[in-house]
């Protein structure tokens, strides 16, 4: 049988002191007598005391909740983001609510009225399509990553992936290919639509027709755009996906035709989680170093629910040489 938590009351009895005194000795609320404090600490060590959150909330008016809104929790990407981000949390009285959108603005704005209804404290958003006329009525902190938001509240943790896909796709050029197909999307944040322009930018640059087609960031997406890209342009020789899911879901479609990685199409992803470096062959990608981005948004949370301004770093993207793409002739 479980054992019930002892009560306020029962801490006071044994202090003996009133329940209205374990409280101020507890939240700091009002000066006590030394005498007192240390009977009510020591009564609370003694029967394991711990004030309930809830209990401390309605006394309050405080939820001590975050709000976390992100695609998916089955996200290889954003998973590990979400893990590190919370962790930061733990030495917090803060607690999150993570809800996902499922790639879709309708869920995500119904996650934000749910949100709202639990009287979050801050909001984190990972890669949303929420824009400033959804969140402007907010007063509360907002960080974000994989989008921008703007206000006297709201902080941004942006990584150069313009840059980023322009240096990549330069990587194919400069090894040779000339007919590459980008797979983008229609789903996902600023970041999605930077690495397309990226991409865009360093074709233009070098007189090359850009060829794009569109997943959706997952495997299944990856496959159907890799049967897009090769109806439409059939003498392509590289695949670069905005991200590693994609990729790995065009690998599958490369090899049921025949097509071998990297001797007949040469394949890039973006993102570099985990599974990238087990497939065969090992991929080619741009690394976001995710763990280093869960901790930023974390610690910056824990910043701003303290009252401060948050100081978000600047975080490098690099490209991680594997076994994926091969040099062709000119």
């Amino acid at each position: 049988m479980t054992k019930a938590r002892p009560t306020i009351a029962e801490v006071a009895r044994r202090a003996g002191v009133s329940p209205a005194t374990v409280s101020r000795v507890l939240n700091g609320t009002a000066r006590v007598s030394p005498e007192k404090v240390r009977a009510v600490l020591h009564a609370v060590e003694e029967l394991g005391y711990a004030p309930s959150p809830l209990a401390q909330g309605l006394a309050t008016g405080r939820s001590y909740a975050v709000g976390i809104l992100l695609p998916d929790f089955a996200s290889p990407f954003f998973g590990p983001i979400l893990e590190a981000l919370t962790l930061e949390l733990e030495a917090t009285p803060y607690r999150p609510i993570a809800v996902p959108g499922h790639w879709s603005l309708v869920r995500e704005l119904e996650a934000l009225e749910f949100l709202k209804a639990h009287r979050v404290e801050a909001l984190v958003l990972l890669g949303t399509a929420l824009d400033g006329e959804a969140l402007g009525e907010l007063s509360i902190p907002i960080l974000a990553f994989g989008q921008r938001v703007e206000g006297p509240k709201a902080w941004s943790l942006s990584l150069d992936n313009q840059k980023a896909a322009y240096e990549a796709t330069r990587y194919l050029i400069d090894r040779g290919h000339t007919r590459i197909v980008h797979i983008s999307s229609h789903r996902g944040g600023m970041d999605v639509r930077d690495r397309l322009l990226g991409y865009r930018k360093a074709m233009r640059e070098a007189g090359l027709e850009a060829r794009v087609v569109y997943g959706d960031l997952e495997e299944e997406g990856g496959y159907r755009a890799a049967a897009e890209a090769f109806r439409r342009y059939p003498d392509t020789t590289a695949l670069f996906a905005a991200n590693d899911q994609t990729a790995f879901g065009a690998r599958l479609y490369l090899y049921e035709q025949g097509l071998r990685v990297p001797e007949d199409v040469s394949l890039m992803g973006f993102d570099d989680i985990a599974l990238s470096a087990y497939q065969i062959p090992p991929l080619t990608t741009v690394r976001q170093p995710i763990q280093d981005i869960g901790i930023a948004l974390g610690r910056a949370l824990r910043a701003v629910l303290a009252g401060e301004v948050p100081t978000l770093p600047r975080l490098e993207l690099r490209l991680v040489e594997r076994a994926s793409v091969r040099e062709v002739g000119a």
